[in-house]
């Protein structure tokens, strides 16, 4: 499934350049990140409440061949995976962040909201039908500055940032005067 995903993230590097590419993966999608990894150019993955497989609570959707790849790739380059989720969420669950610590080890960032932080007005779709808080930086993000949702999409913007867009060298010493 994320073959394509991994060239087109090959070939955006080709062509742009830099330290890497980015990939977020939200629910369906959200192990497409991870996957995405095995790719070199991806260096900046975020794992946004993913939820698949739906009949595994504790699956992470990832051949085991595929699995340790990732693992490796990431030990041996340093790359870091950033995850979010809501402490309830009953797509997201806890042990599926278990199975990614597990999986992963330090390399696995994954940070759990409380429910109470969670938009309690989400979209129809959201409301009737996911039934539970889960869309961290989505549906149920509070565009309130200083809410936890929002401090979430900000540090997720700065890991993006820091892995892609490095800062740039201080300028040296000034030129000795000439003549």
């Amino acid at each position: 499934m994320t073959l394509w995903l991994r060239a087109l993230a090959r070939r955006a590097h080709a062509e742009c350049g830099g330290p890497g590419v980015g990939a977020i993966g939200l629910c369906f999608t959200g192990n497409f990140a991870l996957t995405m990894a095995l790719e070199p150019a991806v260096s900046a993955p975020v794992v946004n409440h993913p939820s698949l497989p739906l009949d595994d609570p504790g699956g992470i959707e990832l051949h085991p061949a595929d699995a340790r790849a990732v693992r490796d790739r990431l030990k041996r380059d340093g790359v870091t995976v950033l995850a979010y989720r809501f402490e309830g969420d009953r797509w997201c669950t806890g042990r599926r962040f278990a199975a990614y610590r597990a999986l992963l080890g330090e390399a696995f960032d994954g940070r759990v909201l409380p429910d109470t932080a969670a938009n309690p007005t989400p979209p129809p779709f959201f409301a009737d039908l996911v039934g539970t808080p889960h869309s961290v930086v989505t549906a149920h993000l509070v565009d309130e500055a200083g809410h936890p949702t929002l401090r979430a999409r900000d540090e997720i913007l700065t890991f993006l940032t820091d892995r892609l867009h490095p800062a740039a060298p201080a300028p040296g010493p000034p030129s000795p005067p000439t003549g």
